[in-house]
């Protein structure tokens, strides 16, 4: 019974000792914390996705499977780790590759246009919806005004005569 418990502990070990060792051995991996790591990686995905992809035309940087794409995502990775400002960094590729290239318009100029014209829609919105919805209520008769209509005595008898035929 100790060799079997002895067994299973070796075997957990053995089984950490796998899970672990990818990650402690890995020569690409960043230096710093798990968190690190994970902040760093977002903040590249939000960098990569700002930028239309040079290569794959219609696609952000994020989503280009391109060769050459990876090759511009690596450096600016690089340059995100060693400690450039996200908003440096883009302004380095638009300036490369052109205006064209920047997925989200900055708020100044036409770029203020394209952020204002969707929420003044939306607000358009709002205020009709309000407006349709008051004067509907101000509009529709409330149930103790409109009483329903008594059916006369033809109607009673014909409504008696249909429902008979049905059973």
């Amino acid at each position: 019974m100790c060799s079997s418990v002895s067994k299973f502990l070796i075997a957990i070990c053995v089984t950490l000792l796998i899970a672990v060792a990818p990650v402690h051995a890995s020569p690409e991996a960043p230096k710093g914390s798990v968190a690190e790591r994970e902040a760093l990686d977002r903040k590249a995905t939000n960098l990569y996705q700002q930028v239309f992809s040079p290569f794959c035309p219609g696609r952000s940087l994020n989503d280009c499977p391109s060769s050459k794409a990876a090759e511009l995502k690596d450096q600016m990775r690089a340059e995100l780790e060693a400690g450039k400002a996200p908003e440096v960094i883009l302004n380095e590729v638009i300036q490369k590759f052109g205006e064209q290239y920047r997925a989200v318009p900055q708020f100044s100029g036409v770029g203020m246009f394209v952020w204002l014209v969707p929420i003044g829609f939306v607000a358009l919105g709002l205020v009709v919806a309000v407006g349709v919805s008051v004067s509907r209520k101000r509009s529709s008769p409330t149930p103790a005004t409109s009483p329903t209509p008594a059916l006369s005595a033809d109607e009673e008898r014909k409504i008696q005569e249909e429902l008979s035929k049905l059973e």
